[in-house]
């Protein structure tokens, strides 16, 4: 490079972003902060946001986030970072936008990077790539723990400020950058090593005293999980080594192919879920051009190396730092105990772009200068294909998970559940709201974990509507059921009750273009007779030491073999549970000599939701076994503690203990194939 050329470089890295640049960034912002109702939220997300708002709401100070898939708890960062727009508006929308937000900055970042070490066509080409990349937007609009590519690109510079550009003090800001990277994600880990072999490669360049305070921040950052993780056995520790040292481990190439996938929108039809072939339909047949910039990013890595061993000293560092930003997060997961997610390699982003666009410039300053302006022409003229290519995807998927919301994949965006918990709040008026889905328990069912975060600071309760349905002491109550699919035929039995009962109207439906959709009930007034009709009632009703009552059952009088009677209970909750008691239920199937022959044990409705005068019908299915003789049998009901596996007793009006179950019955199994 020619001294003029030198200079005009020079005047460049200092010059304010022309239009192009400007254009470029808003267009990264805009795709990541657009349209937030449409982005991902399933168990994770919910999580997250759930864990997010109780920092935000509750004062809660976690030190450990959630679960990883290695078996470690990730560190808290995400939920801190989280929290901050939860603060301000406590709906996940706020969340989407704020992390659209930084990951949008993350593209000019991209920018100055490219621009300040290489040049500025480098840092507009890398950016522009960045910005308009399918993987990279997806990525950026999730709301769980990831390693945010902002930060990535602060780690980077700093190393790059300290080794390349001898300012010192910035090797203090590349421990800092770690460690958050690290406390967002685990996955973070795996620049210790690029720091690392930073350190060993240019060790005469070394700071002391910045590393040394470097590596107390570093050391403080981590210390909060290390001293709770000792103080709790290790389980955190433990379970990092169990996964190095397992020995189903095996070498897989998927790191090194998901990092070259995300350059482009190759595979990103498996986010279509079971109608994958129908979104591609959609789609002119351009995916070729895929395989254009997975051979771009090649041909760079060749290039790097290139310059890494032949180049000035200054290149030469660059592009080790961008070598190894590269290679060591896929060297690291190519030893693999289970198949790899793409979502993992978000830690070479926008290494790959800079690397990528570091090729293109370096191939145009070579050609002569009278081809230049052809080659820019035909420069912006690809570019603008691949632009709208990949803007053309993204498109239609937003679009079709709109569309199709129930095809797997993508999975329901937070669009429909939101519009369902809007409407609900609106028919409550601060009453309580009751969830029936597939499951109660937030912390590892998906549905309910998503109506909890939705509903984190309105009054609510999760029910599994497979098996319990729960009517409260209240003037007003809302029900959610589903989602329920056009057919009803979901195994919802309990909240398909809600079709049934006088005393409970059937409002407004938050239907999905798909057909399915979330049901919304209103129950007005206190009289609640209608939930007995069909029952068999107890003129006593008997009366569980726990403050429970059993109020009425209804099951058929016959079964055959080979199939399930189903039981319903209706039982009444007098008073509420201690903190922390567990009961669970059983359904007995008794011969005529009192012997067990088949049962059906569980939580219908989790203890810790109780209240005082719940008014409950739960469903058991008891298996009829295939071999059972015929005849009468006698079905009896009953409770345990949990996990001392205590008998509940039933007691008498003075509360002393009578019996330790309940016979509701008899029903007679008939011979097999009647």
């Amino acid at each position: 490079m020619g001294a003029r050329e030198e200079l005009e470089l020079r005047k460049a890295r200092r010059g304010f972003p022309d239009l192009y640049i400007w254009g470029i960034l808003a267009l990264g912002l805009l795709v990541r902060m657009a349209w937030p109702t449409l982005a991902e939220f399933k168990l994770d997300e919910a999580t997250v946001i759930r864990r997010a708002m109780a920092i935000a709401w509750r004062g809660e100070l976690p030190i450990t986030g959630i679960g990883s898939s290695i078996g470690m708890a990730n560190l808290p960062l995400t939920l801190y970072l989280t929290a901050i727009p939860l603060r301000i508006w406590s709906d996940p929308v706020a969340a989407v936008v704020f992390i659209g937000l930084l990951n949008g900055l993350a593209v000019a970042a991209c920018y100055w990077l490219g621009k300040d070490y290489f040049t500025p066509n480098v840092g507009r080409i890398a950016a522009f790539l960045f910005a308009v990349n399918p993987w990279a937007v997806l990525l950026a609009r999730k709301i769980w723990p990831k390693t945010l590519p902002l930060v990535t690109v602060a780690f980077i510079a700093a190393l790059l400020a300290t080794f390349v550009r001898q300012r010192r003090w910035a090797l203090a800001g590349a421990f800092a950058a770690l460690a958050a990277l690290i406390g967002l994600q685990l996955e973070g880990l795996a620049f210790i090593p690029v720091l690392a072999l930073c350190l060993l490669a240019f060790w005469k360049d070394i700071p002391l005293r910045p590393l040394l305070l470097g590596s107390v921040i570093l050391i403080l950052a981590l210390a909060p999980y290390g001293i709770y993780d000792a103080l709790h056995g290790w389980p955190n520790l433990r379970a990092f080594w169990h996964f190095v040292r397992a020995e189903e481990g095996f070498l897989s190439w998927d790191a090194l192919r998901h990092a070259f996938v995300l350059t482009g929108s190759a595979e990103i039809h498996t986010m279509a879920g079971a109608r994958y072939e129908e979104y591609l339909r959609g789609l002119p047949r351009l995916w070729w051009l895929n395989s254009g910039m997975m051979g771009l990013l090649a041909l760079a890595l060749v290039y790097a190396m290139a310059q890494t061993l032949r180049g000035p000293q200054e290149q030469c560092r660059i592009f080790l730092v961008l070598l190894l930003w590269f290679a060591i997060p896929v060297v690291l997961r190519s030893r693999a105990v289970e198949p790899i997610p793409l979502h993992y390699l978000i830690l070479v982003y926008p290494g790959v772009f800079l690397l990528i666009a570091a090729l293109i410039d370096g191939g145009y300053r070579a050609f002569p200068a009278r081809y230049r302006p052809a080659a820019r022409i035909v420069g912006l003229l690809l570019a603008l294909l691949w632009g709208a290519w990949q803007l053309a995807v993204l498109g239609r998927l937003f679009w079709f998970m709109d569309q199709y919301p129930t095809t797997g994949g993508y999975g329901i965006p937070l669009k429909y559940p939101r519009q369902a918990v809007l409407e609900a709040r609106r028919m409550a008026q601060g009453a309580e709201i009751i969830v029936l889905s597939d499951g109660a328990e937030p912390a590892f069912e998906e549905r309910p974990a998503v109506f909890d975060a939705l509903l984190f600071r309105h009054p609510h309760r999760l029910v599994d509507g497979r098996m319990s349905l729960v009517i409260p002491d209240a003037p007003r109550t809302v029900y959610i059921l589903g989602p329920v699919s056009p057919e009803r035929d979901t195994p919802l039995h309990a909240g398909h009750q809600l079709y049934t009962l006088a005393g409970i109207q059937a409002e407004k439906a938050v239907r999905m273009p798909d057909g399915w959709e979330y049901r919304l009930f209103l129950r007005e007034g206190a009289d609640r007779e209608d939930i007995m009709v069909g029952f068999t009632r107890f003129t006593d009703p008997p009366r569980f030491a726990n403050g429970v009552a059993l109020l009425g059952y209804t099951f058929p009088h016959e079964a055959v073999p080979g199939t399930a009677l189903e039981v319903w209970l209706a039982w009444w909750v007098q008073a509420g549970p201690p903190p922390g008691s567990d009961y669970h239920f059983f359904v007995h199937l008794l011969d005529g000599e009192e012997r067990l022959r088949s049962q059906h044990d569980g939580v219908p409705f989790p203890t810790a939701s109780w209240h005082a005068g719940d008014l409950v019908l739960s469903r058991f299915t008891v298996p009829i076994p295939p071999d059972l003789p015929p005849g009468p049998y006698t079905v009896r009901f009953g409770m345990y503690t949990y996990p001392d596996i205590q008998g509940v007793p039933v007691v008498d009006v003075a509360g002393n203990p009578m019996e330790g179950a309940v016979q509701l019955g008899t029903v007679t199994v008939q011979p097999a194939g009647e």
